[in-house]
């Protein structure tokens, strides 16, 4: 009986993982509209909570094998035909009407991707479609996958047990000439993206995820990793930023980085100048959670949905990290911003001055094509791309007809 009580207490105050090696997590240039987000199963559960949460923030999800956003009150989530999506759509804006979460207008034109297998025996596959149908409710851009016969996993191109076989021995990866995290990525951030590069050159670096709040209390690791694409180690240049969050099972405690390495998100990566960011959860027998799953269903408390969350906090306060650029670390933002050609001129209307501890997007006075980047005590002057205005309820680009007044003030 001691020695269960003192293996308690250990599990209880540990700080998993080993950080012999972790370093303090870095801030890069990120172009903050780039902003995506991934997981697959509770990763794919969470990275809906975290996009609906931070809408503001986050371009775009692609969700593998997950359940919509609160299904958890439904039964646990064990069948998709019991989840009503306008119920959970319902809870959604009064979780926004309380300010726990961002205004959910803000997923309008968002882009989501959904894959779900046909032979998923862990989760329905129909929840994939009811995933989907929540974020259109909010005007989501989906696109999706629910041909394929998989089992539960990730799907890649290149590692995993065959598609419809047990993943368990390969960590719920699976080889299913489909590779996931490029197809993905492709319609998250479109336009000129580059196929996978043919191995990932770059760095996957662990850092210190204590100093987020990253302990055994909120089921997290003290370690995650991230990966620094060789085009982003010059902090001087602007790259693209993506969480990924890993499934049960598949944490650093359970397997170090082979989801990180093995999913083809770090080839995609370093083609494209996109940094990726792991964070890890990690097993606690005393909340509930003995397999690393990301808490998509409470055991950490009832703020678990929301933006006061122990892991959504601790995982913004890491994508803030990565993502406001630093002076002190050799960031500078306007270095590569480009300059403005055939627009307005600084001196158009009266903006506030920009104050040294401010980063944000502001309106410019006068022109909604045009809008600024208020950061470190400098504003730079920015275009939104063709056919698109600056709303500034939201804090990006638009369509015209979303931005109230825009119309009117076009010269």
């Amino acid at each position: 009986m001691k020695l269960t009580w003192i293996w308690k207490l250990a599990v209880l105050f540990q700080v998993s993982g080993v950080t012999l090696g972790a370093e303090k997590l870095q801030s890069y240039n990120v172009d903050r509209s780039t902003i995506t987000i991934s997981g697959l199963s509770s990763g794919g559960a969470i990275a809906m909570q975290y996009h609906v949460a931070f809408s503001s923030e986050i371009k775009g999800a692609a969700i593998f094998a997950g359940v919509p956003f609160g299904c958890y009150k439904v039964n646990y989530c064990m069948y998709a035909s019991t989840v009503i999506v306008s119920n959970l759509a319902k809870d959604i804006t009064d979780l926004a009407t309380a300010n726990k979460i961002d205004n959910p207008r803000n997923l309008n034109g968002t882009k989501v991707f959904v894959f779900h297998g046909t032979r998923d025996t862990t989760v329905d596959p129909a929840f994939g479609r009811k995933l989907e149908q929540l974020y259109q409710v909010f005007g989501g851009v989906t696109k999706n996958e629910y041909t394929i016969g998989a089992v539960h996993g990730f799907p890649t191109n290149f590692y995993g047990a065959p598609c419809g076989s047990s993943s368990a021995a390969t960590y719920y990866i699976n080889n299913c000439n489909y590779h996931g995290s490029n197809i993905a990525m492709n319609h998250l951030l479109g336009g000129s993206f580059a196929p996978p590069a043919s191995s990932a050159a770059g760095q996957l670096l662990q850092y210190d995820q204590t100093e987020f709040g990253g302990s055994a209390v909120s089921s997290m690791d003290s370690t995650g990793f991230v990966y620094i694409p060789t085009g982003c180690q010059d902090k001087t240049r602007q790259c693209k930023l993506h969480i990924a969050f890993h499934g049960c099972a598949q944490s650093k405690t359970n397997l170090n980085d082979i989801y990180a390495r093995k999913i083809g998100m770090l080839e995609v990566a370093e083609a494209n100048n996109i940094i990726v960011l792991f964070p890890q959860a990690a097993p606690n027998i005393l909340v509930g959670n003995p397999n690393a799953c990301w808490d998509w269903w409470g055991y950490l408390g009832a703020n678990f949905l929301n933006k006061d969350g122990a892991q959504m906090k601790a995982v913004h306060a890491m994508q803030l990290r990565v993502s406001n650029c630093e002076q002190s670390t050799g960031c500078n933002p306007s270095v590569t911003e480009p300059p403005v050609t055939g627009g307005p001129t600084a001196s158009t209307g009266a903006p506030r001055e920009c104050e040294d501890n401010t980063v944000e997007f502001r309106p410019f006075p006068g022109d909604c094509r045009y809008y600024t980047l208020c950061a470190c005590g400098t504003s730079v002057l920015l275009e939104c791309a063709s056919g698109l205005y600056f709303d500034p309820v939201i804090g990006k680009c638009n369509f015209m007809q979303l931005v109230p007044g825009c119309d009117a003030n076009l010269s």
